[in-house]
């Protein structure tokens, strides 16, 4: 097994561990590995590296070509809190 296979697998094995709920000891224990080993890869990935991003707000916008001059051409979005934003194309 290379070392990022193994990196890998602890990764999952840590992801596992936050959800669980469970003592490090009864982690360890129920996986089959010992407590020293658990605890070193919980260092190698803080609970804060391993926690998904929330899901994004943002929206993907897209504009047609247009025949019309690009000096006169804008895109204008209205936020629902009524503030609006022209961008120049």
């Amino acid at each position: 097994m290379t070392r990022s296979s193994i990196a890998t697998e602890m990764r999952k094995l840590v992801d596992n561990y936050y959800e669980s709920g469970q003592s490090r000891s009864s982690f360890a224990r129920n996986h089959g590995i010992s407590k020293g080993k658990l605890c070193y890869w919980i260092q190698k990935f803080p609970k804060e590296q391993v926690i998904k991003p929330a899901k994004s707000n943002f929206v993907s916008l897209s504009a047609d070509p247009s025949t019309t001059p690009t000096s006169s051409r804008s895109m204008h979005i209205r936020l629902g809190n009524g503030v609006e934003i022209e961008i120049s194309l």
